[in-house]
């Protein structure tokens, strides 16, 4: 019985192991052709490692005049802290709201939170860039920030995240005489950091890699994303793949160290959030 279940393990480490490498293949493409030149990168048979290892390449689009990644990252570090921690803020205190206070048309009001998930961001592209350009707000950050701001789906994880735990948690506060205030922020976001956590990494995650809103509403280069930086090496006259490949691979290290350091309250977050009504 041991061994059969040994013998299982291995093999499920096994498939496991070569799923994931199917995964990491063109990530690690990306890698090797971000240190080449554009000749280089389209040799046959392809080199994983190239003979002369040309950093230069992140330099140049690091330091580039044109469009610097710094100038890009800095822009794209601004909207999705923003975003992320203010989204964080609101669905917190509306998944509070929804979960622990009784109040006339909660069901109905929820329900139309539900009901707007299912409604494709592409659908609302064109009411947002004439409200906007109404405003005033058209190349502005804030185009991309508010909008974020409040998310839906966030608002339903962190709901089912405070209806896991005990009633008796908030009825014990109350007979304290603990108001909403003081049991929300020193009971409830305390017990859901897990779920805060997840949300705030798959938060982050989207608002980095967005590319629709930015292509509509930032027009100005000095505004890009890195999303838009990665398009604008790629539709460079010049055609240098490896370039885009260097401003490609940049793009993903916050992501990789967000994932990295938050991966044991993500993980968590996401198993113990299950579904309660």
């Amino acid at each position: 019985m041991n061994k059969t279940r040994t013998a299982f393990r291995i093999l499920n480490t096994m498939i496991i192991a070569l799923f994931s490498l199917a995964f990491l293949i063109p990530m690690l493409w990306m890698i090797s052709s971000s240190l080449k030149t554009t000749p280089q990168v389209f040799t046959y048979p392809f080199r994983w490692i190239p003979e002369n290892i040309r950093w230069v390449n992140y330099k140049t689009v690091w330091t580039s005049k044109d469009l610097p990644m710094l100038r890009v990252f800095y822009n794209s570090m601004f909207i999705t802290v923003v975003s992320t921690v203010g989204q964080l803020i609101f669905a917190s205190m509306a998944a509070y709201a929804f979960a622990r206070i009784e109040f006339k048309g909660k069901r109905f009001i929820f329900t139309m939170f539900l009901a707007s998930m299912m409604i494709p961001v592409q659908v609302t592209i064109i009411p947002r860039f004439m409200m906007f350009k109404t405003v005033g707000l058209y190349n502005s950050l804030w185009a991309l920030i508010i909008p974020s701001l409040f998310g839906a789906s966030t608002i339903f994880f962190l709901r089912q995240a405070h209806l896991g735990l005990p009633n008796e948690l908030v009825d014990a506060a109350k007979v304290d005489g603990a108001n909403h205030a003081t049991v929300f922020s020193l009971i409830m976001v305390p017990l859901t950091i897990p779920a805060l956590v997840s949300m705030a990494v798959l938060s982050f995650i989207s608002t980095w890699n967005e590319y629709l809103a930015p292509l509509i509403f930032l027009t100005k280069p000095k505004l890009y994303t890195v999303s838009q930086a990665v398009r604008w090496y790629m539709l460079d006259e010049v055609q240098r793949y490896e370039l885009t490949m260097a401003a490609a691979t940049s793009s993903i290290i916050p992501i990789l160290i967000i994932f990295i350091f938050c991966q044991k309250y993500f993980i968590e977050g996401i198993a113990t959030s299950g579904i309660k009504g």
